[in-house]
């Protein structure tokens, strides 16, 4: 049965930063498929592009990765994005048994009792947390919910779980040192961008004048 990860975010722009942490994810999750999933109107920011600009980025710089696809569920639903929606229409698609990973870095899993109903994020999919090398979560100071989490639903090696959803996992992340609030900033002085985004990203940003 094959596995499925969904990575979402804003991907405003998507950047080389979010492919290499993307690889990364395949191969320590054991994933035939990783799903970007662009966020369309999100209800905890505002992104800078249009839902639609950064779905098209999404679509240019994956192009040359087999591995790696787009859900497009989020830019196209009305209103407010929220995760809990979209992973209950995934788990129905994929079925009741094979396996789903959502992906979320340590900073979201901090933030994760704001979400809408995330208590019930599990019951549909696992969650793997996506953080640097040694970074430590200091179990201690989180909210009683997330120990709680972490005390019952954390497995250290998730290719041997084979179960269709309710673990957690923490995975291990070189980051890289790009972000997106880099790339728009670079956009905004006028320096060139090419080793921060894919070229066909590059291309587009200036095509249609975005982060200017």
């Amino acid at each position: 049965m094959k596995t499925h990860g969904y990575f979402g975010g804003t991907f405003d722009p998507i950047h080389n930063g979010h492919l290499s942490v993307a690889t990364q994810l395949v191969e320590s999750l054991g994933l035939d498929t990783l799903w970007f999933l662009p966020a369309g109107d999100p209800w905890q920011r505002q992104p800078t592009a249009n839902k639609e600009d950064r779905l098209n980025m999404v679509k240019l710089a994956l192009n040359t990765y087999p591995l790696l696809n787009v859900d497009e569920r989020e830019v196209h639903r009305h209103g407010p994005t929220y995760t809990i929606d979209s992973v209950k229409e995934i788990r129905h698609e994929h079925g009741l048994e094979a396996p789903l990973w959502f992906i979320i870095g340590a900073d979201s899993f901090l933030n994760l009792t704001t979400w809408r109903d995330w208590q019930h994020l599990l019951d549909y999919v696992h969650i793997a947390i996506a953080c640097r090398p040694n970074y430590d979560l200091k179990k201690e100071q989180l909210p009683p919910a997330l120990r709680s989490i972490l005390d019952n639903k954390l497995e250290g090696d998730p290719k041997l779980i084979n179960t269709p959803s309710g673990k957690v996992s923490i995975i291990p992340i070189i980051e890289s040192p790009v972000s997106a609030t880099q790339v728009r900033e670079c956009i905004r002085q006028h320096e060139d961008i090419r080793s921060l985004v894919p070229l066909s990203v590059n291309h587009y940003i200036h095509q249609y004048h975005l982060y200017q």
